[in-house]
């Protein structure tokens, strides 16, 4: 095993004692074996734990286990040659193997977009209450009934 290699495994090792790690890998590389609605994805994000229902293999070459995509399991092979950013999803602790970034992928240009929102949002101003009250000191409008009551009909 090369020295890269083996980084990223010890420092995956140490990330899934604590918890939940965040795999980045560059998907189109030949010996990844994923789904192929993935194959084309530079940056394939997976996240691993060891309580998972299916077992994980890692062994110093890659990753190896049935991962669920749509709700339907895949076994996968994720070589660590493939993987360029391991971190914590939590955002505590991180590695980026920059010699292993795909050379046609500009991280710095997918940091710099941001989301567009979908609407704009209005402020609006909050009595307190519940929706279904009317402000204090304020009827109940004419003509709604509270309907938490039982009439009898004859």
């Amino acid at each position: 095993m090369d020295d890269l290699n083996k980084k990223k495994y010890d420092f995956l090792l140490f990330l899934l004692e604590e918890g939940d790690a965040m795999v980045c890998l560059d998907a189109r590389h030949a010996e990844v074996d994923v789904p192929a609605s993935h194959k084309n994805n530079s940056s394939l994000n997976l996240v691993f734990n060891l309580n998972f229902r299916h077992p994980i293999e890692i062994t110093e070459e890659g990753i190896f286990s049935s991962l669920a995509f749509n709700g339907r399991p895949y076994k996968c092979a994720l070589p660590f040659v493939a993987v360029w950013a391991i971190y914590d999803p939590n955002m505590k602790n991180g590695q980026v193997w920059e010699e292993s970034i795909p050379a046609d992928m500009n991280l710095a240009e997918q940091a710099m977009e941001t989301p567009k929102p979908l609407t704009k949002l209005k402020p609006v101003k909050s009595s307190g209450k519940p929706a279904g009250e009317p402000p204090t000191g304020e009827p109940k409008p004419e003509g709604k009934r509270d309907r938490n009551h039982l009439r009898v009909i004859k």
